[in-house]
């Protein structure tokens, strides 16, 4: 029975669903079919795609007054009605409030849309004095109006504190009574009109400028207020070699009074493209040949305006410049004297014209408030105005070039190798003396020579080939500075072998040259000696008697013999020689040794340069040096050989 009863509980089990024995989950965990797994995810997309849609769409956030307009008006007390109007664009989503600066304390404030419809921006006043800010509840275009009374403070001067210009474009537009006489330093004048009663001017001034404006009443028969003053006018011609250069400068000396401008009329033809006052670079306003700045500050004592242009004429060649002067207009009193200074970094020959109006005077007897004003500049010539000059000119001739100095190789260093096929190897090292660099240095290189690389100063260069052997080299500009130019070239197999005679040339140098030395490296299994050549073996006296078997290198120079007889040592370029015969005096031979410290210093120089030499260079050989002083463009050697 025991069995049975287990039998049918197994039975029951393996019958059982296998979703009755599913897992509980876990905490923190969501169980789901896969049907709404998979559209969960595409609705997390989805909302991923549209957050990124909608930060393409979203406009960079700009909030900035575009432009600004104020109004002023003046009656006959001290007190203004100021109105100004201001439009401001805002875009995107803003951070914060815009910022208006506003002239005393408002009376009216007033916003709407640009198309005039009401909307829910707000005006308030700002945390600062005159400072007030709009909050805009959406993008767009709004127009502000801000209006209101301001006093005048002052006593015989009333002044008005205007806010700073807060657009990049801003007008104001002052109304007054005509008989009361106004300034503002600093401001632009655009148009300055009077209409009966009523003068208008219209200003306007940078971003962030601040305005006053000064206002007084005229005093009919008041000596006390007459404005004395007197004006030197000097024109400055600059010849540089790129073109002249003409400054127009006018000294106010104002003796009583004040001036708050500078007018002056340009002659036809004059094309103003900076200006400059005592108080630095200013903006000026042109109308009909009329130029006017007006001052930050009157003037009261000396002051000067300055006028920069640049003539339509070329001074490459002979020429007449115009010398009509700036007219100033406004003074009391008219032009006390009128100048004419030259400043030159060009050879030339200047006179003003016509001769007979201007008189030649010295440059110490310039008026002290000119001299101080040209402080700084090389002048090397005045003249004053002494008589009518109706066409004044001022006449340019250039001297002609002065002949520079030809290019002079100071030493030239040649190191010649001969290797066992034959193959001739030249490279030539020319110092040039600074001051005698041209353009260019000009070589020509021997019969079947292939030019294999050129250096400037270490500085791989490209030559010119002009054909039949000739090279230039391109040298640079002149640095002050010694040029090293090096020159190498390569004769393939120009040397057949069993000669008994050995002439070889170098590469013609194209200038002169001061000191010429050439070491010779030849193969070794052969004895050579000297027999003609431009140059000649360098000698220098050693202590007879003396066997050197390994020199050090040391300077060459050439001397006559040291000792009598056969056997007196000699050294050349380091190297013993116990037989004179070998310098060409009798027909004996001799091994020229100590060829390996050349081979390595040209090996060390050669190999791994510009571009490999496609030789092999020997470990060992025999070294001739030759040496001259002034020696002629073509250089050669000849040799006799015995094996």
């Amino acid at each position: 029975m025991v069995l049975k009863a287990r039998f049918l509980l197994l039975l029951f089990a393996l019958a059982m669903p296998r979703g009755a024995a599913a897992e509980v989950p876990r905490p923190e965990e969501v169980v789901l079919p896969v049907r709404d797994y998979l559209a969960l995810i595409e609705k997390g997309e989805a909302a991923e795609k549209e957050r990124r849609r909608r930060a393409t769409a979203r406009e960079t956030p700009v909030a900035e007054v575009t432009s600004q307009r104020v109004r002023v008006s003046l009656g006959d007390q001290d007190m203004a009605e100021v109105t100004a109007d201001y439009e401001v664009l805002v875009q995107g989503e803003p951070k914060g409030p815009i910022v208006l600066p506003v002239t005393g304390v408002p009376r009216k404030a007033e916003v709407r849309s640009l198309d005039g419809k009401a909307t829910g921006a707000a005006l308030s006043a700002g945390a600062g004095t005159g400072l007030w800010l709009l909050v805009a509840p959406a993008p767009g275009r709004y127009t502000v109006e801000i209006s209101g009374p301001v006093p005048m403070s002052g006593g015989g001067v009333s002044r008005l504190a205007l806010a700073p210009a807060a657009a990049p474009v801003s007008l104001t537009e002052v109304e007054l009574p005509a008989d009361l006489a106004w300034s503002a330093p600093g401001t632009v004048v655009v148009e300055d009109r009077v209409d009966g009663a009523r003068r208008t001017v219209r200003l306007t001034s940078r971003r962030g400028q601040a305005q006053t404006l000064e206002v007084r009443r005229k005093v009919d028969g008041g000596d006390s207020e007459k404005l004395i003053a007197q004006s030197l006018v000097l024109t400055l011609m600059q010849i540089r070699p790129d073109g002249p250069r003409r400054h127009d400068v006018v000294i106010y000396q104002v003796s009583r009074g004040g001036l708050g401008s500078f007018t002056v009329d340009l002659p036809p033809g004059l094309v103003v493209e900076t200006v400059g006052t005592d108080e630095g670079e200013v903006v000026p306003a042109i109308e009909s040949r009329r130029l006017t700045v007006q001052r930050r500050q009157q003037l009261r004592g000396v002051g000067y305006l300055v006028l920069t242009s640049t003539p339509a004429v070329s001074t490459a060649v002979s020429a007449e410049l115009p010398l009509d002067p700036v007219v100033p207009q406004g003074l009391p009193g008219a032009v006390r004297a009128r100048y004419i200074a030259l400043s030159s970094s060009v050879a030339a020959n200047v006179s003003p014209l016509p001769a007979a109006s201007w008189s030649r005077i010295d440059l110490d007897d310039l008026p002290p408030v000119l001299r101080d004003a040209l402080n700084g500049i090389d002048l090397a010539a005045a003249w004053r105005l002494t008589g009518a000059a109706p066409d004044p000119r001022m006449a340019v001739s250039p001297l002609p070039a002065a002949p520079s100095l030809p290019a002079v190789v100071r030493w030239r260093e040649t190191t010649t190798l001969i290797t066992l096929d034959g193959t001739l190897l030249h490279r030539d090292r020319l110092i040039l003396r600074p001051g005698a660099i041209g353009t260019a240095l000009d070589l020509t290189l021997p019969a079947n020579a292939t030019l294999w690389s050129a250096r400037v100063d270490d500085v791989p260069v490209r030559p010119l080939e002009r054909g039949n052997g000739r090279i230039s080299v391109p040298l640079g500009f002149d640095t002050g500075k010694d040029a090293v130019v090096e020159v190498i070239s390569v004769q393939a197999k120009a040397v057949p072998k069993g000669r008994s005679e050995l002439a070889l040339d170098l590469p013609q140098v194209a200038v002169p040259v001061q000191q010429h030395r050439w070491r010779l490296l030849l193969p070794d299994g052969a004895q050579y000696r000297y027999r003609a050549g431009d140059l000649r073996p360098v000698l220098r006296p050693v202590t007879a008697g003396v066997v050197l078997h390994e020199t050090t290198r040391r300077e060459t120079v050439s001397v006559g013999p040291g000792a009598a007889g056969d056997q007196a040592v000699w050294s050349i370029d380091g190297m013993v020689i116990t037989d004179m015969a070998a310098l060409g005096s009798s027909p004996a031979y001799y091994d020229f040794d100590a060829f390996k410290e050349m081979t390595t210093t040209l090996r060390k120089d050669l190999v791994g340069g510009i571009k490999p030499l496609p030789i092999t260079i020997p470990e060992s050989g025999k070294l001739l040096l030759l040496a001259g002083v002034l020696p002629p463009e073509r250089i050669g050697v000849e040799l006799e050989v015995k094996k």
